[in-house]
């Protein structure tokens, strides 16, 4: 069993491995029984060797393949390894289209669309101002889908992976993150979580930080609008620079959600992202 990254890396690098793990992988995805006899799954692999394909196999199981009454499966691990390349998440020649989406850009009012930028998924607007960087995502994520779905399928996943970074779970990993406000460039604080296993520099907005609250959740639900389900950069308080400093030393930032309802939310923040008051109110208040 691989002890380390680079056994697993030496594990799974070697093309007959990866084609025996896809093989499962699409036998787990299209039929009722996920296991595949060793002839099935030697055929399936693409493999004519015996003597090589049994090598290969006997290297694989255990870690992230299941062997039982002669028949084999992903085990749980192998699953979670494997999945995102249903994504296409590994594949190197993969270039989906620019995909329009709902929303405009608050600098210049320009179209937006969701593009590959180094494998992963940014929203430009026409002018070539980035909306949302590396958002979190695989081609899948907007392949075949309308931009309205599309959207909505990059909001929930923006709202999730989100979500764990504030809470000090690193989004790509599940190791630990510990962050704060720090001042950006581009003006206004942004909270910034970087990850102490993976290195992964999560960041996100003030309006990021009280997005899955609670109170905000219940101040959007109350009209109607499920707040999870759109889109980060179609709402105003998830923007850079929503907040307002009240106080410099300790750091807090002033937060109203809420500004295009009948009332809204007045939420305050401390420098390491928690809650420290809310003040629901009409909205000319």
């Amino acid at each position: 069993m691989s002890s380390s990254p680079a056994d697993l890396f030496h594990l799974i690098g070697q093309p007959a491995r990866t084609a025996i793990l896809q093989a499962l992988l699409e036998q787990r995805r299209d039929a009722e029984d996920p296991t595949l006899s060793f002839t099935d799954l030697r055929r399936a692999a693409g493999i004519s060797d015996n003597g090589r394909f049994n090598y290969h196999l006997g290297e694989l199981v255990g870690l992230l393949v299941v062997r039982t009454d002669d028949r084999y499966r992903l085990s749980g691990f192998g699953f979670h390894l494997i999945a995102p390349l249903a994504g296409g998440a590994y594949d190197l020649d993969a270039d989906p289209a620019p995909l329009s989406v709902p929303g405009e850009c608050h600098d210049c009012g320009a179209a937006l669309t969701v593009r590959p930028d180094e494998g992963v998924l940014q929203v430009v607007c026409d002018d070539g101002h980035v909306i949302n960087h590396g958002l979190i995502g695989y081609p899948g994520v907007v392949n075949d889908r309308d931009p309205d779905d599309a959207a909505t399928a990059l909001a929930l996943l923006s709202t999730t992976m989100t979500e764990l970074g504030v809470e000090g779970v690193c989004p790509l990993c599940h190791g630990h993150t510990d962050g704060e406000f720090v001042t950006d460039p581009d003006g206004g604080y942004a909270y910034l979580a970087p990850c102490a296993d993976c290195g992964n520099q999560f960041a996100t907005t003030a309006g990021g930080c009280v997005a899955s609250h609670p109170a905000v959740v219940s101040l959007f639900d109350d009209h109607g609008v499920d707040v999870r389900r759109r889109a980060p950069w179609t709402l105003p308080f998830r923007q850079l620079g929503a907040e307002t400093v009240i106080a410099e030393e300790p750091l807090q930032l002033e937060l109203r959600v809420g500004i295009n309802l009948d009332e809204s939310l007045t939420v305050t923040l401390a420098r390491d992202g928690s809650v420290t008051s809310l003040d629901r109110s009409a909205a000319n208040n």
